[in-house]
């Protein structure tokens, strides 16, 4: 299948195109700085583009046959990109005819979801920004039309993937989950529609 994949040069967005790949899929990755897209195949393309520039974003969504988007922001400060970004997305893809967007967001954003420390202590303090921005996100892809599915994983690390994730309709089963696992379950949400429209966490057993 053909998919472009939003935040492609981030921690999980880099392991998104990588099992793309060698799952066979024509992939286009789209990043604000191509030179952190450190893979080289020929069914990969890379974009340089800015998703808050709705042409290049076009551009990128353009043929597709799903969207994957794993953007991400560095710092807590007031910032409108995730949504504003992925609001782009989802206007390309419904003027470009391309109907299947998988959203990673995190747990955390349901506001009772990511436990006491992280939701009550860590967050508000150190990632209220961030969250206030995931949480509009979330509400821009809900108000889509599209087949959507965001998922809310737990706190990322990179351990090698295990195949043996937690998928839960509310709240997490643990603190942790790696990010290639995160990465294999988007691009099993290519064609598996049993979460549509949902959003399920995703964290270790």
């Amino acid at each position: 299948m053909k998919i472009a994949v939003f935040g492609a040069s981030g921690k999980t967005g880099i392991l998104i195109v990588y099992q793309a790949l060698n799952q066979g899929h024509e992939v286009t990755a789209f990043a604000r700085d191509p030179s952190k897209v450190t893979i080289r195949h020929t069914h990969l393309r890379i974009v340089k583009g800015d998703v808050t520039e709705m042409e290049m974003v076009k551009q990128a969504v353009s043929g597709q046959d799903a969207v994957l988007c794993a953007l991400g922001v560095d710092k807590n400060k007031p910032d409108t990109t995730l949504s504003e970004g992925t609001r782009n997305i989802l206007t390309a893809m419904e003027t470009e005819g391309v109907k299947r967007f998988i959203c990673m967001s995190s747990a955390g954003i349901l506001g009772n979801d990511a436990g006491f420390w992280f939701g009550r202590i860590f967050m508000p303090l150190f990632l209220n920004h961030i969250f206030e921005d995931k949480k509009r996100q979330a509400e821009v892809i809900r108000a889509s039309a599209l087949e959507w599915v965001i998922i809310r994983p737990t706190g990322l690390t990179d351990s090698p993937k295990t195949n043996t994730y937690k998928i839960n309709p509310g709240i997490p089963t643990s603190r942790t989950v790696p990010r290639a696992d995160v990465a294999d379950f988007m691009l099993k949400l290519i064609t598996d529609k049993r979460y549509d429209r949902t959003m399920p966490a995703i964290s270790s057993h």
